[in-house]
């Protein structure tokens, strides 16, 4: 008897890794690809990545607000925040507020049940799509 494959990933953590301050020298390391590589080596072994794909997207938009973190999932409202600080501790919030929002049968996140870091720096709360 052969073993199923796993399903894939029915939620995304998206983060922006060309994200930078204001005023950074457009050759410094970007404070958004810091962020994605601090979540992608928790996310290796994180036990709830078999929900959770984690993105890596050249440019969100959010270029005077940096850094670019973002959720979306099916049927549930996506959310995108910004003006994260590109630490340990935003990047395993990140990963907690990915298991929340995954655990949320309808994604919604309210403010005060967020992790710390996601608390503020919100930008939008885009509503699901509709067939």
């Amino acid at each position: 008897m052969s073993e199923q494959p796993p399903s894939p990933p029915t939620h995304t953590l998206h983060i922006c890794v060309t994200c930078r301050p204001k005023g950074a020298p457009p050759d410094a390391v970007r404070d958004g690809r810091l962020l994605f590589e601090a979540v992608a080596a928790l996310h290796a072994d994180w036990p709830e990545r078999h929900q959770v794909a984690l993105n890596g997207v050249e440019c969100m938009s959010g270029c005077d607000r940096a850094c670019t973190v973002a959720l979306s999932g099916p049927g549930k409202p996506s959310y995108l925040f910004c003006d994260k600080a590109p630490t340990p501790e935003t990047a395993a919030a990140a990963l907690d507020l990915a298991a929340q929002y995954a655990a949320s049968d309808t994604g919604v996140l309210m403010r005060g049940e967020r992790p710390a870091p996601f608390r503020s720096g919100i930008l939008a709360k885009i509503p699901p799509s509709t067939p």
